[in-house]
This record gives structure tokens, C-alpha cells and sequence, in this order.
């Protein structure tokens, strides 16, 4: 009997194991967009961003700081893509250098995002 609930609680760890990873964003940057200094990993601002479907969520997916000016811009509960109401959801982790930048992100994840965009644009 023991061994059912031994092999039982096992499964069950596993499993959360499995999905705490796979809820578990990398940040989607490795530098930081307000200071440009290289992050800190354990610092980091939390975004959501919506859209109406499946594959406008899956299209952001693929390269999401592609995309940081149009889903910083789309208006609450709207897609960033084609502006119908929001049905589908996936968050962003971005990673910041300090707790002042991070605080600076909190107040504002939109805005940071967006500064994403700015930063790689001026890369190329």
C-alpha cells in the first residue's frame, strides 16, 4: 500500500516539475533596455500580452521583441495584431539590471517592453 502512494506522490512530482517549467519564461532580452547594462537573471518585470487567437499568439512567439512596439501600443484587452478583443494570452519575462530599474519596469511593463524594440533596432 505504501509503495502506491510513494509511486503516487512521485507521479505527482513529476508532473509539477514538468509544468513549472514549462510556465517558467526565460526573459525574452540580456540586456537591460533601461540602463543597457547586462541583467541581473533574478531581476525581472513580468508582461501580458493578449491577443485574439492562436496564431497571432504563436506568430509574437517566434520573435517577440519584433513585436514590443505594437503590443506595448495595443489598447487593454485587444490584440496587439488586429485589435479584435483578446481571447488568448502568453506573459514575456524581461530581465533588468537592478531593483531601481526593476522598479522603474513594474510601474510600467508596456513601456520597458517596447524599449526592447527601440534597443534592437538600433543594433542592426
Amino acid at each position: 500500500m505504501s509503495s502506491i502512494i510513494q509511486f503516487t506522490l512521485s507521479v505527482i512530482g513529476l508532473v509539477s516539475v514538468s509544468f513549472g517549467s514549462a510556465f517558467a519564461a526565460d526573459a525574452v532580452n540580456d540586456k537591460c533596455p533601461i540602463s543597457g547594462k547586462a541583467v541581473d537573471d533574478s531581476k525581472r518585470v513580468e508582461l501580458v500580452a493578449k491577443f485574439c487567437c492562436g496564431k497571432c499568439v504563436a506568430k509574437f512567439k517566434k520573435d517577440p521583441t519584433a513585436y514590443a512596439a505594437k503590443v506595448a501600443k495595443a489598447a487593454d484587452g485587444k490584440c496587439a495584431f488586429s485589435g479584435k478583443d483578446a481571447e488568448k494570452e502568453t506573459k514575456i519575462s524581461i530581465a533588468v539590471c537592478c531593483g531601481k530599474c526593476k522598479k522603474k519596469g513594474d510601474a510600467d511593463p508596456k513601456a520597458l517592453f517596447a524599449k526592447l524594440q527601440k534597443k534592437k533596432k538600433k543594433e542592426k
